[in-house]
């Protein structure tokens, strides 16, 4: 697999429009999170423009970009795919983005819908962020509380991700590696501890919306 130019274009326009980010609730500059998913989409067969996305898949979540203002820079393509990676749609990326549930759940129902190019970043995406959530907790079973949602919303929204990405992209790496830290999150005494009698870990985190539901 060759690499053009493009690449190191994009990834100095990521350092850019990502400079002053952290990873949540941590000192780690943002864009190493951003390597990270792109090095998985390359090792999972990923071609440049996946890779490239990859880079950028929260330009316009988090860096105030437009499908158009990614288009005019590496092409459509990138573009597209940058676009299926989000959950907020773009006229509320700069504003205050719904409630999570509702973002989540609208998302997940959507990756029906889009195509295998851009499945491989989205997977990409959540396996680093799973896998780093498994090693976060195992030295701070607090760590949890720094997301809105906490462990619960947290091990439903993975665990229904992986559901979903097995069906289309079987033979993915990074869904491997995604379903890999879903059982760790799922089987982590700090979750077990959160079910309740005569119910099954896999139920009752599938049934997180009907709890949270308003």
């Amino acid at each position: 697999m060759s690499i053009t130019p493009r690449y190191g274009d994009a990834l100095q326009w990521t350092d850019a429009l990502h400079r002053e980010q952290r990873r949540k609730g941590k000192a780690v500059p943002y864009i190493a999170h951003l390597i990270a998913v792109s090095s998985l989409v390359w090792e999972d067969g990923g071609n440049e423009d996946q890779a490239i996305a990859a880079l950028l898949h929260d330009a316009i979540e988090d860096a105030g970009q437009s499908h158009g203002s990614i288009a005019e820079r590496f092409g459509a393509p990138v573009a597209d795919i940058v676009r299926d990676c989000t959950d907020t749609p773009a006229e509320l990326a700069t504003g205050e983005k719904e409630p999570w549930l509702l973002r989540k759940t609208r998302y997940l129902e959507s990756l029906a819908n889009k195509p295998e190019a851009s499945l491989l970043v989205t997977a990409a995406d959540k396996a680093h962020n799973a896998g780093d959530m498994v090693l976060d907790a195992q030295r701070d079973p607090g760590m949890w509380s720094k997301f809105n949602t906490g462990l619960a919303g947290s091990a439903w929204y993975m665990l229904r991700m992986h559901e979903e990405l097995s069906d289309r992209l079987p033979r993915s790496r990074s869904v491997l590696k995604l379903g890999e830290a879903v059982n760790s999150i799922l089987e982590s005494p700090t979750y077990q501890a959160l079910i309740p009698d005569r119910q099954t870990t896999k139920a009752w985190t599938q049934h997180y919306p009907d709890r949270h539901m308003g």
